[in-house]
């Protein structure tokens, strides 16, 4: 793995890094997010005020190794800072997360063996010389849709995507309480379903219930998998429960871009902090 990032990133071509942008008079002022999928990587830019300005998705290509991922990552980071440019409001900071464990504090990732304790959040910050914020992508989308979407309103509920890995967040006041991945998570042939294993179901089900959740937010990149999802959810739910009150499982409203949306509101807060 990397001690310090490098500058050769020969699969894709990038515009000149926003250091130009260092030293221009206080103005209007931009976040970008990023959301590191196993196939995707998601980009956001959002002004401070909370308008999205602009949205790309390039190829994670994970397969090449961590180190070229992290090159790209860093090369997305570029293009979607120049694009925050070209529209005269400068990035002030960035948010990045990802569907395994992470450490937030620490700014590293820690969940698998090739990004164990890997700078990420380091990285980027010394890339863009602005502050980052590193978290899970089941946290952001859940922030996502507790502003803006299904959970609006709501002192507890629990988002779970519909990918592969199934991801779980449980927000409690605007709080991520608990995080967790499922990676036994399967697709079917045809990418219509999401099929957990048996203990796995179990497990997704005890744990909304230890949560006392008042709704379940079921979304993801894969729209066609969500009713799937949400019919094991609830059966696995009744089945835990047969009698008493139980959350109801609905259908997320922010759509797949939940987690990078999401992500560019953790950047906001972490503009308004500084």
């Amino acid at each position: 793995m990397r001690g310090t990032p490098t500058e050769q990133r020969a699969t894709l071509p990038h515009p000149p890094g926003p250091e130009a942008a260092r030293g221009r008079p206080a103005g209007p002022a931009s976040v970008i997010a990023l959301d590191i999928g196993a196939r995707y990587i998601s980009g956001t830019v959002m002004t401070t005020d909370g308008r999205v300005r602009e949205s790309e998705r390039w190829y994670t290509r994970p397969e090449r190794g961590p180190d070229a991922v992290v090159d790209t990552v860093l090369g997305c980071a570029t293009d979607l800072a120049a694009l925050a440019d070209r529209r005269e409001a400068p990035v002030a900071a960035a948010g990045l997360v990802l569907s395994g464990s992470v450490d937030g504090l620490a700014g590293v990732a820690t969940a698998e063996p090739d990004w164990a304790a890997a700078p990420l959040r380091s990285w980027l910050e010394e890339h863009l010389d602005v502050p980052v914020t590193l978290g899970h992508a089941g946290h952001a989308g859940a922030v996502a849709e507790g502003r803006l979407g299904a959970g609006r309103g709501c002192e507890a509920f629990a988002f779970v995507t519909s990918a592969d890995p199934v991801l779980v967040a449980v927000m409690r006041a605007g709080r991520s309480v608990r995080e967790a991945a499922f990676d036994a998570a399967t697709l079917s042939p045809d990418a219509r379903a999401a099929t957990l294993s048996t203990a796995d179901t179990r497990a997704l089900a005890a744990l909304i219930l230890a949560a006392d959740v008042e709704k379940v937010v079921v979304g993801g990149p894969l729209p066609r998998m969500d009713t799937a999802l949400r019919q094991t959810i609830d059966s696995a739910l009744r089945r835990a429960r047969r009698q008493g009150p139980r959350p109801d499982v609905i259908a997320g409203r922010v759509g797949g871009r939940a987690a990078c949306l999401g992500a560019a509101m953790m950047a906001r807060e972490l503009v308004a902090s500084h």
